[in-house]
């Protein structure tokens, strides 16, 4: 069950239109006496401007006689997604499928056309018109006809969005693409309250992402939101005339202005046999609520090619030959790019990629060189083995029906080496770069603020990993530190430590509500598949200071946080496994990582800790006003000394000493007699230490 905004009059309203809902009580009215007083409130003229355009179409679209039926008329259209790299980031392929979906219910060639009643099946219209998406902008380029602009605009809801962005409306029909709309799938206006040119920055159609073709957010039953607010685009009214409450007695006394489209009360449902005003309803009509819309009529169609031959909005010059030429809409696909991705990047050797041709537009024959000496592939989207270690530039040479070319890019695809990081590992960061060979950087939002190393802070030595995230523009930007390969197979369980420095952004966390997240993942597979194993959130722990209204930086140990992530799990004892660091932004303050280190823990916990100069342990609650607790795990028994020492080397307490057998180890730190400061907790096996700091308040 689900609700939507239905926001049109003819009065040129703001209309929501997804157009069906389940019952009538779960219908929202968007309020369209209020959108047309705000609009005539914040443009006094407006008002009288619309009344004269729109008596003047009406007059025009009564005197219309299509003297060429069998003409197409095609409508170049730009879509623009206002995002804020959230899920309202819809991909290419479900913009298509929106033109897709709506050119199908305009031509009548929508399979379901079979289902509608008997008693319309006479007057179900082809309209003859079909949506294009441009290939050149608006200054001759060639172009996707999608553009993607970032701002916080997409969960506005009106139309300040188009101040973002917006294509001459003489040339495209501009469609924004956003997270909210209103309360509504869509809304746009008609033709006659955008007629003046004072008007036209408000002129096209706005779709919530998840309204926007039958894939990806969307799906088949949401998918005929643009079919309908093209129709209003067109100068279509709701088959209950001038209003947006579907179910009035009223409605009965009004009109849509199409002869061939009986009275009706209009429909939230879909009851086939309705009659509310005397008469069948054509219930299936894509203008009315009752979400199993399958037809638009024959007045229909000349109501909305009477609006397209009209110079009411500039509409009669989207379709000139000239003008479908100059956004390359004429029927001549033009190779504007070569472009591909493929589902994988980095791999281990014997591992296969499925590539993807993103090429635009019309193309019809590729060739891929993968660049490691196999034979060429023809296929659109193939797979390919790599099976040696190394960087491969591939080469894709795509054709349409007019030309041909190439795309190329460099050292695409990394093929790892196996067993590439040495166990156990260690890594703080102190060459003062990101060792390539075992780490990569992926700015997934592709905002160019990521990971990077810096000489600011660090827990130990001089340097240390930074998230820049004071500098983040949008919401759920995520930026992802990825590790190479480590053989697993010998281990009986993995140890992963690392050390992380974050505060709020502000100055009191009870109203600071940035929720940043430090996420750590797993691989056994080299990558193919990842699993969540451990979250540090900004609500619970991953702050490490107090809140800085500024950039912040930690300023000593205390301002730092240390966690073990102990993986037992037979699944990641495997010859490829990998982990990731993943920061996803609430735009919050920065974020520092520091120490990284990984153990393969077998039988020999104190090789492990020699080579690393880390136990895997951890002291919770730290910072602590109380007692704490120091855990750790060894996989064989051992001598085991716990002490606990100040800043300057001396013994404050010694809570074990003695011989302790495998497992988890819990000590309990009778901090709550010490005074506020900086202790070093340690921890030997066998007389090999390793050391924490416990902040006592």
């Amino acid at each position: 069950m689900f609700t939507r905004t239905i926001t049109f009059c003819a009065a040129a309203a703001l209309c929501a239109a997804p157009i069906w809902a389940q019952t009538q009580d779960d219908v929202k009215t968007c309020g369209t006496t209020e959108a047309m007083e705000r609009l005539f409130e914040e443009r006094p003229e407006a008002r009288a401007q619309f009344e004269r355009a729109d008596a003047r179409l009406e007059q025009e679209t009564a005197d219309f006689v299509d003297g060429n039926r069998d003409e197409l008329i095609v409508i170049p259209v730009v879509f623009h997604i206002i995002h804020n790299n959230g899920p309202e980031n819809i991909s290419d392929e479900q913009v298509h499928s929106a033109i897709e979906v709506a050119n199908r219910d305009l031509r009548l060639l929508n399979e379901d056309a079979d289902q509608i009643v008997s008693a319309f099946t006479d007057i179900a219209s082809d309209i003859e018109i079909e949506l294009r998406l441009a290939q050149r902008d608006p200054n001759g380029n060639c172009h996707s006809g999608i553009n993607r602009i970032v701002s916080d605009l997409t969960y506005d809801g009106s139309d300040a969005v188009k101040d973002l962005i917006q294509w001459p409306r003489n040339k495209y029909m501009n469609v924004w693409v956003v997270n909210y709309a209103n309360g509504a799938a869509g809304y746009t206006y008609t033709p006659g309250a955008v007629s003046n040119f004072q008007n036209a920055d408000i002129d096209g159609i706005v779709l919530k992402h998840d309204y926007t073709g039958d894939i990806g957010t969307s799906n088949t039953y949401r998918s005929r939101t643009l079919t309908h607010e093209a129709g209003h685009w067109m100068n279509l009214r709701h088959t209950w005339g001038n209003g947006n409450e579907p179910g009035l007695d009223s409605n009965c006394d009004q009109d849509d202005n199409v002869d061939d489209t009986p009275l009706t009360m209009g429909w939230v449902t879909c009851n086939l046999n309705g009659e509310t005003c005397g008469s069948l309803d054509n219930v299936q009509n894509y203008m009315d609520y009752s979400y199993c819309g399958r037809m638009f009529t024959d007045g229909q169609r000349e109501r909305m090619r009477a609006a397209m031959y009209s110079s009411t909005a500039q509409r009669n010059q989207l379709w000139t030959p000239s003008n479908l030429v100059a956004t390359g809409t004429d029927g001549v696909d033009i190779l504007c790019e070569v472009k591909f991705d493929a589902n994988r990047r980095m791999i281990c050797a014997g591992d296969s990629v499925q590539f993807f041709d993103e090429s635009y537009h019309g193309v019809t024959a590729w060739e891929w060189d993968f660049g490691d000496g196999s034979a060429p592939s023809t296929d659109q989207d193939p797979w390919h083995t790599f099976s040696q270690p190394g960087f491969y530039t591939v080469k894709l040479t795509a054709s349409n029906a007019s030309a041909t070319a190439d795309g190329i890019q460099t050292d695409f695809i990394h093929v790892l080496e196996d067993n590439a990081m040495d166990l156990p590992y260690s890594e703080g960061f102190e060459t003062g770069e990101v060792p390539e060979m075992d780490w990569s950087v992926l700015d997934e939002t592709g905002d160019g603020v990521t990971w990077a190393v810096t000489s600011t802070a660090a827990l130990s030595g001089e340097y240390s990993l930074k998230m820049n995230n004071f500098a983040v523009d949008a919401e759920m930007a995520t930026d992802q530190l990825i590790s190479s390969t480590m053989d697993m197979s010998g281990a009986t369980e993995i140890h992963i430590t690392y050390s992380w420095a974050y505060a709020y952004k502000g100055t009191d966390p009870d109203e600071d509500d940035s929720d940043d997240r430090l996420k750590v993942y797993a691989s056994s597979d080299c990558g193919q598949t990842w699993s969540l194993r451990r979250m540090h959130r900004g609500f619970t722990d991953l702050p490490s200071a107090d809140p800085h209204p500024f950039p912040f930086a930690p300023v000593g140990p205390e301002e730092w946080n240390t966690y073990t992530l102990v993986l037992p799990y037979e699944q990641y004892l495997t010859e490829n496994f990998r982990m990731l660091f993943e920061f996803e932004s609430r735009l919050g303050n920065n974020l520092f990582l520091d120490d990284i280190n990984i153990q393969a823990v077998g039988v020999n916990d104190v090789a492990n800790l020699e080579a690393t100069g880390r136990l895997p342990l951890t002291v919770f609650p730290n910072p602590t006003a109380g007692g704490a607790q120091c855990t750790f795990r060894t996989v064989v028994a051992h001598k085991v000394d716990v002490v606990v020492r100040d800043l300057q080397g001396r013994e404050v307490a010694r809570p074990l000493t003695g011989d302790l057998p495998a497992g988890v180890h819990e000590v309990e730190l009778p901090a709550s007699g010490w005074s506020a400061g900086t202790y070093l907790v340690s921890v030997a096996l066998d007389g090999v230490p390793s050391t924490t700091r416990l902040v006592v308040e």
